[in-house]
């Protein structure tokens, strides 16, 4: 019988008994051990081909948006003298002013003011204000003046009784 082998892994050729003898055909066994070696080559190469490609975008710098920008509120005074006044709020836990307009009384919160305008002479501790709420709406009516605003100003702690106050426009903060 005769045998000729090449590379035990990638092709075995024998002489087939079946055909008659007639020449060397490749055995299937060789074919596919080499086949399975080639795509296990290929697997893991791709594999690390991939953790690679992962690590990296791992280990790039991440961006960080950029702080959003604040701006302090305006305190006018009716002597004409403005502060600008960083974290804005009355004393104490209630943040609310007072606003009677026809016989009823509203609390608006300060986080609902965009700005404030007194428009007249105070009268039983309330003034005649208008309102703009950060809505856009306008509100008329009487504001409770005897009570302080503060805040931090550029030179410290500094406050201020609300009816010495012509003008209040609320920053971000």
């Amino acid at each position: 019988m005769n045998t000729f082998k090449v590379q035990r892994w990638r092709w075995s050729l024998e002489v087939a008994p079946v055909l008659g003898g007639q020449g060397p055909i490749p055995a299937l066994g060789g074919i596919m051990r080499g086949l399975r070696y080639q795509s296990t080559v290929r697997g893991s190469l791709a594999g690390l081909l991939g953790v690679a490609l992962l690590v990296a975008a791992a280990c790039a710098p991440k961006i960080v948006p950029p702080p959003p920008i604040t701006w302090p509120s305006r305190v006018v005074t009716q002597e004409g003298m403005a502060y600008f006044v960083r974290g804005l709020r009355l004393p104490g836990n209630r943040q609310d002013l007072s606003l009677k307009d026809g016989g009823t009384q509203t609390w608006l919160p300060l986080s609902h003011i965009r700005n404030l305008r007194f428009t007249g002479p105070e009268r039983e501790r309330y003034r005649p204000a208008e309102i703009t709420l950060i809505s856009g709406d306008k509100i008329r009516g009487d504001l409770f003046v005897g009570q302080l605003v503060e805040g931090t100003t550029d030179l410290g702690y500094w406050n201020m009784p609300l009816k010495g106050v012509e003008r209040l426009d609320m920053g971000t903060e």
